[in-house]
């Protein structure tokens, strides 16, 4: 079962187990279920959901996997280096694989790797049949994945000189890269807010000192002839009047 939300994270129900609790008024049902969400892009988290009813206790599983979300280092898009993950009688091993073997792997393991973004990847299960202890011993070995760039900061060495080649993680690539554009397009959009400003100012001042140039001044002595004029045609039109 898939969900995909508006934040671009993957919802995948995992299993889902019903159970039934006798008690003395009757039985009383209800539900575990193990979902495991992603963005496809390197995050990658697993919870666990418990309720009365499978709606229920879907939502609950969201939301606990959620919250453990983390961020896995990657080489390309497969693991940096073979681990394994144990939980109860279930063991998952994850081994690198070269550019083009797919996903090998099937059941609730496939489904996490699937939306965690690795690409890439071989898995052995070598321990119990558990679907719930299998999809949180693949969760444990995912987080318990060593960044080759932290262990080289420590040693005090290049990645190049701890492993012999460049690691790259895609995904962290391309945040820096989209990053980066966005923070020039803002610097851009500032720039042109100042040059949009700085003009409007100019055209400001021009326009202000075109209207002082083109209003000429009154002489002071106009108001007075133009009210002696209007007063004389007003007293022609009365004597008009009364002839």
């Amino acid at each position: 079962m898939r969900r995909e939300r508006d934040d671009e994270i993957e919802e995948r129900v995992v299993r889902v187990d019903r159970t039934r609790k006798t008690v003395a008024g009757g039985r009383i049902s209800s539900a575990r279920v193990v979902v495991a969400v992603g963005d496809g892009k390197g995050n990658v988290g697993v919870g666990v959901g418990k309720a009365r009813d499978v709606p229920s206790a879907i939502e609950k599983g969201v939301k606990a996997a959620r919250k453990a979300m983390i961020r896995i280092p990657l080489d390309g898009y497969t693991v940096p280096h073979t681990i394994e993950g144990k939980v109860g009688g279930a063991v998952i091993l994850l081994k690198p694989a070269s550019r083009g073997t797919g996903i090998i792997a099937g059941g609730a393991v496939r489904q996490i790797i699937e939306v965690s973004g690795i690409r890439d990847v071989l898995t052995k299960s070598l321990g119990s049949g558990n679907v719930f202890n299998r999809a949180m011993a693949c969760f444990d070995a995912l987080i318990n994945l060593y960044d080759p760039h932290e262990i080289a900061e420590r040693r005090e060495k290049t990645v190049e000189e701890l492993v012999g080649r460049t690691i790259e993680d895609p995904y962290k690539l391309a945040e820096l890269e989209a990053e980066q554009k966005a923070a020039e397009a803002k610097a851009a959009a500032a720039q042109a807010e100042e040059v949009d400003f700085e003009e409007a100012l100019l055209g400001a001042g021009e326009e202000g000192a075109e209207e002082a140039e083109e209003t000429p001044e009154e002489p002071e002595g106009e108001p007075a002839e133009e009210a002696e004029e209007a007063s004389g045609t007003e007293a022609t039109a009365a004597v008009e009047e009364d002839n």
